[in-house]
Order: C-alpha cells, then sequence, then structure tokens
C-alpha cells in the first residue's frame, strides 16, 4: 500500500513540475487556432515540395497539441487537397513542435532531447517523405481524399474551423469579444482532449518509476551488444513500447525520463518521443477516417520515421558529445514539491486557466442561446 501511495505521489508531482508548460502551450496553440483560419493553412499545401513540407511542420501548432484533434485537422486538410507529405507533416509538427512538447522535453529529460526534438523534426519529415517518395499510393491516396471528404469532423462542441467569421484583420481579432470567448473555449477542448493523456502518462510514470524493478528494463533492452546493433534495437523498441502504453505525445514525457534513467538509449527515447501516431487509438482514428489500408500505411511510415530519426539524432549528438548521462534518482528528484521558480508559474498558469475556462463558459452560453433562437424561428 505505501508504495502503491508513493507511486500516486510521484506521479502528481511530475504533473504540477509541468503543469505550467502545458498550460502556456495550450494557450498558444488555443490563440493560434482562433487567429489562424484552416483554409489559409490548406491553400498553401496543395504540392508536395520542400517549401510546402517546411510550411506545413511550422504551422502545425495552428491544429493542435494534441494528436488526437491533429488527425482531425490533417483529415480536414487532406479532404481539402493538400499533398499527402505537406499533410503528414502538418501533423507532426502539430505535437512535435508544439512548445508544450518541447517544454515538457526540457523540463523531464534536459535541453539536449529539447534541441533533438526540434532538430530531428526534419531527419523525421525527410525519411517520412523518401519513403512516400519511393512508396507513393496514389490510387490509395485518391479513395483516402474521398473517405476524408466524408468522414464528419466532430470538435468538442464546436464544429469547423474555430476562427471561421472572424474579422479579418489582427487587430480587430484581437480586440473581439467573440475571438477571446472561442479562445477560452478551444483552450477548454485542448484540456479536454488530452486530459487521459496526461492521467494515464503521469500515472504511469509513476507507477514505473517507484514498482518496476532494473530488470524489467534490462530484460526488455539490451545493453550487452555492440553500438552498431544496440542503437536501432532500441530506436526501434521505441515506437514499440509506444504502442503498448498508449500514451500520446502530452503524456509521454515523463515516462520517457523514466525510461531514460533505466538505461534506454538516446536513440529509443528520441524514437518514443515520437511515436505518438502509431499508438492504438491513432490508428483507430486514421482507420475510421480512411479505412484500414491506409492507415496502416500512415502507421508504417509514421514508425520507420521515428526510429530513423532516433539512429540519425543519436548518431548526430554522439559525434557533437551532446548525448547526456542518465542521473539516478532524477525522476524521484522531480517529483519534488518545492517553493521554487515551478511554484510561481503555476500560480500563473493557474490564473490563466480559470480566465480562459471563464472565457469558454460564456462561449458555450452564447453558443446555447443562439442555438435556441435559431429553434424558436
Amino acid at each position: 500500500m505505501e508504495q502503491i501511495l508513493q507511486a500516486l505521489q510521484t506521479g502528481a508531482g511530475l504533473f504540477w513540475k509541468a503543469f505550467w508548460a502545458l498550460a502556456f502551450g495550450y494557450a498558444f496553440s488555443s490563440l493560434i487556432q482562433v487567429l489562424v483560419p484552416r483554409e489559409v493553412i490548406a491553400k498553401y499545401l496543395g504540392r508536395g515540395g520542400m517549401k510546402q513540407t517546411g510550411l506545413a511542420m511550422l504551422l502545425g501548432p495552428a491544429s493542435s497539441s494534441c494528436s488526437f484533434a491533429a488527425l482531425s485537422a490533417g483529415r480536414a486538410l487532406l479532404a481539402k487537397g493538400a499533398a499527402l507529405v505537406p499533410m503528414m507533416a502538418f501533423l507532426f509538427g502539430s505535437t512535435n513542435l508544439a512548445p508544450a512538447v518541447a517544454a515538457l522535453a526540457w523540463i523531464f529529460l534536459g535541453w539536449q532531447f529539447a534541441l533533438a526534438l526540434v532538430v530531428g523534426s526534419i531527419a523525421h519529415v525527410a525519411v517520412m517523405a523518401v519513403i512516400v517518395r519511393l512508396t507513393y499510393p496514389e490510387k490509395m491516396l485518391e479513395r483516402a481524399r474521398k473517405d476524408a471528404a466524408k468522414a464528419g469532423e466532430k470538435r468538442a462542441g464546436m464544429r469547423g474551423d474555430p476562427a471561421e467569421g472572424l474579422p479579418q484583420r489582427w487587430r480587430e481579432k484581437l480586440s473581439s469579444g467573440e475571438a477571446w470567448r472561442r479562445i477560452g473555449f478551444v483552450y477548454r477542448s485542448e484540456w479536454g482532449m488530452v486530459w487521459k493523456d496526461l492521467f494515464f502518462g503521469f500515472l504511469i510514470a509513476g507507477a514505473v518509476a517507484t514498482l518496476v524493478p532494473d530488470a524489467v528494463f534490462q530484460a526488455i533492452f539490451p545493453r550487452d551488444l555492440a553500438p552498431l546493433l544496440l542503437v536501432p534495437i532500441h530506436a526501434l523498441l521505441g515506437p514499440v513500447l509506444a504502442i503498448f502504453t498508449i500514451i500520446g505525445s502530452m503524456g509521454n514525457g515523463p515516462l520517457a525520463a523514466v525510461l531514460w534513467e533505466n538505461g534506454v538509449l538516446f536513440a529509443g527515447i528520441i524514437a518514443f518521443l515520437y511515436a505518438d501516431f502509431v499508438v492504438i487509438p491513432s490508428l483507430r482514428i486514421n482507420t475510421i477516417y480512411y479505412g484500414w489500408r491506409f492507415a496502416a500505411y500512415l502507421g508504417g511510415i509514421f514508425t520507420a520515421s521515428a526510429v530513423g530519426a532516433g539512429i540519425i539524432m543519436h548518431a548526430l549528438f554522439w559525434a557533437l558529445n551532446l548525448i547526456p548521462k542518465p542521473k539516478a534518482g532524477r525522476v524521484q528528484e522531480l517529483a519534488q514539491f518545492r517553493i521554487d521558480y515551478v511554484f510561481f508559474l503555476n500560480l500563473a498558469a493557474i490564473a490563466i486557466t480559470l480566465a480562459f475556462i471563464w472565457l469558454g463558459r460564456r462561449s458555450a452560453r452564447s453558443a446555447e442561446h443562439q442555438a435556441s433562437e435559431a429553434s424558436r424561428e
């Protein structure tokens, strides 16, 4: 019983350490989603060139920090004519280039991992683009576009683009009460879509850090092989582990810290962090949107890209002597409650959250009122 309580305390402590980064990250994502119309994004992603692909990665955070919401936005973009590689780059950027994800990597793993996530995104998308070019499924893609157009897009209480119907000019948007109410609504929706990921992610991280002995990690992740074999094996096992943990990008940071502390190589950690689109819920959603064949194709490419990027980043950071050494007891240290900068950042994050929740409720009441008025007419 004491160990279970300690596991729960560790998970709660890790969440407290990360709450400010999550809140600020979702606030940024909500602002972008409301202020940047999705039609503008789709307009520039119709071709599969390097320029469009790079732009798609940068525009990714305009979708959502949640991988499941990003899949919905990706479906909409594909239906509107976006090319396959930019659409996949958009999905990847929406989660792995989201500020909250980089912040969590920095908090739990160190600045080297945060840097590797950003730099490795280029390697990930490059590997992905090469595989798509070599295997381009033209007929399957056209069928997927039709299926994507038919699939109903559902957002938690809001349909369509949250930027629709707002003024075109930035100053008018920022001074619009309706825009801020929508920002609050989207902020609430972000938390609503990822709370299960976060809950189970931090719960599993606390349980693994407290209850799982080192021998289990040694059995799963070999350590006595030559580096040329060890690096690709760990990189391959990263996405495999992600599939079984069923945790998206917002919940895998603390578990990655536990894996790093228990001897998983740099390549395996990067591949694990990149594997949020190969977890079972993501595959299931893509199956609903496109059918199982195209969903399996996307899953296979995202897996191969995560493994390839993990290997490339391991080799690059090893050559630059940037791979840090794991610190024993790091996870337990992070889980300790202290009156430090995290405390004051969390106070600010709580204030922002309360303000956006209030705005979101006003938006929900306004929508209900409009629906009621429309039904009377």
